[in-house]
């Protein structure tokens, strides 16, 4: 069966202030899990004694050129071995919310001539990644010349057997690129906690980090650390850079309040399919009756 068909089938088988707000998750309580509290007030933004960074389309562009300015090449991480590290960087991008604007990202990168990785979650916990439009997004990133890897969180865990749960998800991924899969990255491995693979079929983008001497730079949470991108460009070492392309390419400088952005469009487009699926009921009850059943 090919990729097509095995797609088809996973398919079917498949605090604080002003940022405080009481967002009830519904109307009925009976809908709720037992265990959520409907009314906890919920942050819609980030509270201001936490300073982000500012991060926007602009500032990315004008690295990237930078780093061409200076040198600097870009690899994938699937081509770490052979690559001349001297001054090299990776830049590893994990879809944590909206392939959406991953695929705005790569197409800014495809213009610079600019190959990266991008790394997709597919255990559904911001989004579907089987769902048509984001199928089709993570193969046009794919097809603009990125490498396109697995976000992995160790909680999304079958069995507990992490290989064979790697393994599994690839499996999924590669049918949805109809294309090997060659990495992976870990999310929120903080909360979640990290994972050791043993079988080392697979590149580890933090365990990259160490096995190439790599300087890593992060942007997550919009809180810039010890180095931003551009001054990691002084270095002198070869870099593995983390971007997230939401935070970059979203009008907004708050994460929080893209979450909840995001969060408020899933709940919409859910809304409007089971809203579809019981009016479709409606008509098939208003046809068996104008049938005489």
């Amino acid at each position: 069966m090919g990729n097509r068909g095995r797609l088809a089938r996973i398919r079917s088988a498949v605090a604080f202030w002003p940022c405080l707000a009481t967002r009830p998750f519904s109307n009925d309580s009976k809908l709720e899990p037992a265990h959520m509290d409907t009314t906890k007030e919920r942050l819609t933004c980030t509270p201001p004694r936490f300073k982000l960074s500012r991060l926007s389309k602009e500032l990315y562009v004008s690295f990237l050129h930078k780093a061409q300015a200076q040198g600097f090449s870009f690899c994938r991480f699937r081509e770490l071995d052979g690559a001349d590290r001297r001054r090299c960087i990776v830049i590893r991008h994990d879809i944590d919310l909206s392939p959406k604007y991953a695929l705005l990202m790569a197409k800014i990168e495809h213009e610079l001539r600019i190959a990266t990785t991008y790394f997709v979650m597919l255990d559904g916990q911001f989004y579907n990644a089987l769902e048509p439009e984001n199928v089709k997004a993570i193969r046009a990133i794919q097809e603009l010349g990125h490498e396109v890897g697995l976000h992995f969180s160790a909680k999304s865990s079958i069995e507990g057997d992490i290989d064979r749960d790697i393994q599994f998800q690839m499996g999924i991924l590669e049918a949805i690129i109809e294309a090997p899969v060659f990495s992976f990255s870990q999310h929120d491995p903080v909360n979640a906690g990290s994972v050791e693979p043993g079988s080392g079929r697979y590149v580890d983008a933090y365990g990259a980090i160490p096995k190439y001497d790599l300087l890593y730079v992060s942007d997550s949470g919009m809180m810039w650390r010890e180095h931003t991108f551009e001054a990691a460009l002084g270095a002198n070492r070869s870099l593995c850079l983390l971007a997230h392309p939401i935070s970059w390419l979203h009008e907004k400088d708050d994460l929080i309040a893209i979450i909840r952005e995001v969060e408020d469009d899933e709940r919409r487009r859910a809304a409007q399919r089971f809203d579809t699926f019981a009016d479709n009921h409606i008509k098939y009850y208003e046809r068996r009756l104008s049938e005489g059943v």
